[in-house]
């Protein structure tokens, strides 16, 4: 008869089901926080890649939004 495959995952979830609790809280504690760490560098990531993918806004020299088209109007003094 041939030997049941068991994958990873499934062993994984037997020892925190059935192994010692003092193990599997040291274990638990230890994934927790690499998986809290790895988190934050994706989340470090998709914030560079975000910030690079927007559009710059394009700016006159007057500091309003160019369209194109220059306006003839004095711009307003404070």
């Amino acid at each position: 008869m041939a030997k049941p495959i068991i994958v990873d995952e499934v062993q994984v979830l037997r020892f925190f089901e059935s192994g010692p609790i003092e193990k599997a809280e040291v274990v638990f504690n230890i994934v927790s926080e690499k998986m809290r760490e790895r988190l934050q560098a994706a989340n470090r990531d998709d914030d560079r890649t975000a910030t690079l993918r927007l559009p710059r806004k394009r700016t006159g020299s007057s500091g309003q939004k160019a369209s194109g088209v220059e306006s003839t109007e004095p711009s307003p003094e404070v």
